[in-house]
Parts: structure tokens; sequence; C-alpha cells
């Protein structure tokens, strides 16, 4: 009796082992931004898909990608969401890094969610009109900046003829209706609720027109992590991309833009009115390298980066 006694514990000491074992998982550090563009990490964490891939994500939340470097840099988080044009100033500046899972992407044909270029109804014909316009846009020297030069060449506009105003997203409107602008260059939100107050007229989508398909975010790991941890990389990678593609079926649209609302805080009275970001579901190097050729047209970069080895291929 008392031998079976011991063999019973020893079996169920063994037991709790095993179960701890195989609940196990490993902890990814992630930086997130609260945009809709990280709807594949959230909806990966949000239906298990991290889960599933025995990884348990602790998310911090920052407002840029320029934002999420320097913690990268510094060891506290193990992977970050960034921008292309982030991601290529941080390698070009030294960080040695390694792109591991697609983000958002450039739809290739208009409506899009990057930001729309707008103005007062029947005041611009064409895109020669806006010469010796006001523009506003969040930053100069940014993303959408360089994309609306890009447009302006594309269209023949004299770039030397526009001046640029820097004004965020969220206060461009009222400088439009009153004409202190001429035209806004805003995203989403701001540019649903523009367009559907009927005052304004769509000029153009400077992504669509000057990168469709695009890689507009992706996430980011520090080359020495990426050695260090080759498949827990590409078990988040899957993770990311089948949440990805969960935000891209028109089946889940419901259930994506309610996760929309609580995660990035977007007004419930806007939950069905704004557009859905296209997530990719592969890191497009060539897009990549494209986005750095503009770049280094526009002055945002001065030295090329060698892409080679530094985008995590899925196996």
């Amino acid at each position: 009796m008392k031998i079976h006694k011991i063999v019973c514990s020893a079996l169920m000491a063994a037991a709790c082992c095993l179960g701890n074992a195989a609940s196990a998982q490993d902890t990814i550090r992630l930086g997130i931004l609260p945009f809709s563009e990280s709807l594949g990490a959230v909806m990966a964490d949000r239906l298990g898909y991290f889960k599933d891939e025995g990884i348990k994500v602790e998310m911090t939340k920052y407002s840029s990608g320029a934002q999420g470097v320097p913690l990268l840099h510094a060891e506290r988080l193990d992977i970050i969401f960034s921008n292309t044009i982030a991601t290529l100033q941080a390698m070009e500046q030294g960080l040695d890094a390694t792109i591991v899972a697609p983000g958002a992407i450039v739809r290739s044909q208009a409506p899009d969610t990057t930001a729309a270029l707008m103005a007062l109804k029947g005041t611009i014909k064409t895109p020669k009109d806006l010469e010796g316009k006001r523009i506003a846009v969040n930053v100069i020297n940014s993303s959408l900046w360089m994309y609306i030069m890009a447009y302006f060449d594309k269209h023949g506009v004299d770039r030397s003829k526009v001046r640029f105003v820097e004004i965020p997203f969220s206060q461009m409107a009222d400088p439009l209706l009153a004409k202190q602008v001429d035209a806004v260059a805003a995203s989403e939100p701001f540019a649903s609720v523009l367009i559907d107050s009927g005052k304004v007229d769509l000029i153009a989508y400077p992504y669509v027109e000057a990168q469709p398909g695009g890689d507009i975010t992706q996430y980011l790991a520090l080359t020495d992590w990426v050695k260090k941890n080759p498949e827990l990389a590409q078990r988040f990678a899957r993770a990311v991309v089948k949440g990805s593609r969960y935000v891209n079926d028109s089946a889940n649209e419901a259930a994506v833009r309610e996760a929309n609302v609580e995660f990035t805080g977007l007004s419930p009275a806007l939950k069905d009115r704004v557009l859905l970001p296209l997530m990719g579901d592969a890191v497009n190097q060539e897009a990549i390298e494209k986005t750095q050729s503009l770049m280094m047209q526009y002055g945002l970069m001065k030295t090329p980066v060698d892409l080679s080895g530094k985008v995590l291929r899925s196996q």
C-alpha cells in the first residue's frame, strides 16, 4: 500500500510538471502603435493566434515609430511596430535590426486609409491648381510630405510654388473650412469625417498615386534578438500574418471594426464610417527598397541601407 501511494504521488507530480511544460509560453515585449494599422497583432492576440504559437505578448503603446526605436535599441522591447520611414532612417543611423513581419500596405486603388488630399469644394480642379496654395500636413519631411512631393512630380506640379503648413490631423478641418489653408492631407478617421461633411472635394490619395502596394508599416526586432530567438521570431510572424488575413477577410469586418474602436479609442459613432487598412501577408522587400529610393530622392535619407539579410523569411 505504501509503495502504491508513493507511485501515485510520483505520477501526479510528473503530470503536473508535464502540464506546466505544455502551458509554458515565451514572452515577447511588443511595442505597438494605437492605430488601425496595428490590427494584425491586435487580432492575433484577441483570437488566440499568439497563444497557439506558444507566445504571451506584453503590449506597450507609443504614438510613433520614432518613439519605438529608442525602446528597441535599449532592449526594453523585443519587437516594435514601426513605419517604413522610421525603420529605414533608424537603420541608416546604425540600428542593426531585422524586419520580422508585415504591417499595413497601400491599396492599389483609392480609397485607402493612407492620407487623402482634400480642398474646399470647387477650389481645385487639377493638380496644377495646387501651385501657389497652402497645404496642411501633419509633419513636414514626413512620409506623407514625401508622397505628396512624389504626387506633385507625377503630375508636373512645381513644388517650389507650394507652401506646406504643419497642422495635426485632428485640427485640420477648421483651418480648411475657414480658408486659412487651401488644402489638407488628412488620415483616418479625420479624412472620412471631412469627406462625409460634403464641404470638400477629394483631390487624391498621394500614397496610392506614388506607390501602390507599398509597405507602410512593419514589425522590427534587433538582429541579435532574432539570431538568438529564430524559431520564436518565426512563430510571432506566423501569428501576425494569420491576424492580418483575418482583418482582410470581409466576413470578419464587424468584429474587426469593434476591435478597432476598442483598441484605438475611436469614437463609436465613427465605427462603421472609417476605412479599415489593408494588411500585408508578407514583408515586401522590393516595396521597401522603392520607398528608400523615394526617401533618397526627397532628402529623407542620405545613405541607402542594404536590406540583404534584414528581412525574416518565413519557414
